[in-house]
């Protein structure tokens, strides 16, 4: 593996399960707005999209947890930036890793 990008993750060929959350969030953002948009018009699909919404962004949330994992260790790497980060860095943090929170790992030790 090259060692000359510094994102961990998008060397460790993980980049596609960070586009998945990221579209993941999108549509329950998306769900919400149009929710919003609906009590313009009567409300009546108010309470659909709004709980379309809720489960579509649990359901990312627990999959990335789920998945976007350490080579090295198998670490939940997600659980552990949410864990150990403050709430309003955590996903920067989690974008810019240069090796595993947990065990260290580096790109140089990739297989």
């Amino acid at each position: 593996m090259s060692t000359n990008q510094s994102n961990w993750i998008v060397e460790t060929g993980q980049a596609w399960k960070l586009y998945v959350a990221v579209a993941g969030f999108t549509g329950a953002l998306l769900c919400f707005t149009l929710g919003i948009f609906s009590l313009v018009t009567g409300g009546e699909r108010f309470l659909a999209l709004v709980s379309c919404g809720l489960f579509l962004g649990c359901a990312t949330f627990f999959w990335f947890t789920a998945v976007l994992r350490c080579s090295h260790c198998a670490n939940k790497l997600v659980w552990t930036m949410v864990s150990t980060r403050p709430h309003s860095s955590w996903v920067v943090d989690l974008a810019a890793l240069e090796s595993c929170p947990a065990c260290g790992g580096r790109l140089d030790r990739v297989a």
